[in-house]
Parts: C-alpha cells; structure tokens; sequence
C-alpha cells in the first residue's frame, strides 16, 4: 500500500526547551482509518497541529522526514502549508468554531471550498445535504448553529475539499449520544464517499473502533502502541491496556 503520510523522528519544544513531542513516527496508507488515542496532556492535539503545519511560537517543531503525498514538508513555508491544508490535509477542531470564520454566513465559507478545488458553486448544497442539513443554513452565522450542526458543516467542507488526509479532533465531545453517532455516521459516509484516509482523534475507544480498525495510543508526548483496536488489551504499554480496562468498565456500567 502506498502512503499518503510518512513521518520520522517528529519533536516539538517550548520556549523554555521543553520537549513536548518526542520521536513521533507513523505511516498512514491510502484511505486508512486510524485513531489517535490517549489521555488529557498526551500530545494527541499538538501532533494533528504539528502535522497540519499550525504550530506557531513559543512552539517549535522538527522533523527527520515528513512526506504528505508527495510533498516533502520538512522544510515547508507557512506559504507551503497554506499550499497544501485544504486539499491533502484537512482537519475538524475539537471545537469547530474556532474552524469558521464568525462574521461571515456559512453560505460563503463553502462557496469558498468550492472555488479552493474549482467545483460548482452547487456542490456547498449538495454537501449540505449529505451531512443531513437544511438548505437554510446557508444564511446563517456560525453563532446560529449547535455544536453538532458546526460539526456537520466541517464534514461537508471535507466532502467538498476532498482531502488525502482528514483529522478529526474529538468531533464529538460535548455532544450527546444521539448527536454524536450522526456525526460519525456523516464521517463515515464522507470516507467511503472521498476515500480520504483518516487519523481520528479522541479519548474515547467507543467512538474509536466505530471508525477506525488501528490504532496508536500516545503517552507524555510519545507513541506508545501502535496495533488494531481489539489488541489493546494485550499491549506490552501499560497506557495502552489502562485505556482498554477504562473503556471495558464502562461499557459493563451502562
């Protein structure tokens, strides 16, 4: 299989030289779907903006080898980044206003998609419709929408933009049970759709062996694990098997 993301020997530091990523490698194929698990402060978060090339100071980072489909990124510009974030990596924030520009309707930020990759102007609606959204939506403000309707607009982005690589960052915390198994039924239906590979992020292994068969479980700023989802258990990572036991417990008290 080819990979459409390689990277080697990933750190990131602080001002104060702190080293907060250390060595992180991973190889993601083409229309893999993987998640990305650990603990509040593990690293999860920091290594999506490393790879997504949205780390700014006192936040540094390195890179031994960083191949995003094709393109080498080691050494990328801001300008390279913003070449490239879109169209081969694209990513859902865990808080996905902080995604759409507050003082414009979410009319325009698709039509915005759409020019990005020369579609029609009509793929924002029909977009919208395949993440389950009125027409209506269009008109509005991100202020206007739930939590869960921001997510949906994030996904018809990504069915627009078609991204190599989607990260989804906790799409769905905050949300309630019912909203949340929409939302990834909508990412569901945006992988089959794009084929774009997937590294999802989240605390949850619910949530994570719903859309994904591998998983990489990180500890203090480090890949710990790297197996498929039912092999948790059996990890050699004491992190690995803790989050397996946590997940176990409680689905039994449900």
């Amino acid at each position: 299989m080819v990979n459409v993301l390689s990277v080697s020997g990933l750190k990131v530091t602080c001002a104060d030289d702190r080293t907060l990523l250390n060595h992180i490698a991973l190889d993601v194929t083409k229309g893999e779907r993987i998640g990305l698990v650990g603990t509040s402060g593990s690293g999860k978060s920091l290594t999506a903006a490393a790879l997504c090339g949205l780390l700014r100071p006192p936040l540094a980072a390195c890179v031994d080898h960083l191949d995003l489909d094709g393109s080498e990124m080691r050494r990328a510009s801001s300008r390279d980044w913003r070449r490239l974030r879109g169209k081969k990596i694209f990513q859902i924030f865990q808080s996905p206003a902080s995604a759409l520009t507050p003082g414009r309707r979410i009319g325009p930020q698709l039509k915005e998609c759409c020019k990005q990759v020369g579609a029609p102007i009509e793929t924002a609606n029909l977009a919208l419709e395949r993440v389950k959204l009125s027409h209506d939506v269009m008109g509005q403000f991100p202020y206007q929408l739930s939590g869960g309707m921001k997510q949906r607009v994030l996904i018809a982005m990504a069915l627009i933009l078609r991204p190599t690589i989607l990260i989804a960052d906790e799409p769905t915390t905050g949300l309630d049970i019912l909203t949340e198994a929409d939302i990834l039924a909508a990412l569901s239906e945006m992988l089959d759709e794009t084929g774009s590979a997937l590294i999802f992020i989240s605390h949850d292994l619910r949530a994570v062996s719903q859309v994904a068969n591998r998983v990489l479980v990180m500890e203090a700023g480090t890949i710990v694990e790297d197996c498929p989802v039912a092999e948790l258990n059996q990890s050699a990572a004491p992190a690995a098997r803790q989050l397996a036991e946590a997940a176990k417990a409680l689905e039994a008290t449900c």
